[in-house]
């Protein structure tokens, strides 16, 4: 990977979830996990350690490999070593994602969420 610099003259983002990367540059690798539970529940009461990541098979399971392409062979021209942008208007970057102005080798996100209900029901 060719070393580039990377300008931007405005960004603008109103939230980052948990586990995101706002990269302005070149890296070579980009790593992020993100593992939630969220609850709600009707009254709104919770217990300490009642809900646990290691009680839903969904965060435990291997996720599948992605299968690797045929192999290819690519040749890349940089006229220019410079990325010019000159605005970003994002609203939130969610769980594991990633906004990134440069060139990257490798990229590996998880997010993995399990949404529990207890409502009451309507007596109707």
């Amino acid at each position: 990977m060719n070393a580039r610099t990377s300008k931007v003259d405005s960004l603008s983002i109103i939230s980052v979830d948990t586990s995101s990367v706002i990269e302005i540059g070149d890296s070579h690798n980009n790593d992020a996990v993100s593992n939630v539970i969220s609850v709600q529940r009707e009254p709104a009461i919770y217990y300490e350690h009642e809900f646990q990541f290691t009680d839903y098979p969904l965060f435990t399971f291997p996720l599948p490999e992605p299968e690797q392409p045929d192999s290819f062979q690519t040749i890349t021209c940089q006229d220019n070593g410079f990325i010019h942008v000159k605005c970003v208007k994002t609203s939130f970057l969610s769980a594991s994602s990633v906004l990134q102005i440069g060139s990257n080798d490798c990229v590996t996100m998880e997010t993995r969420i399990k949404n529990i209900r207890h409502l009451l029901r309507d007596p109707s």
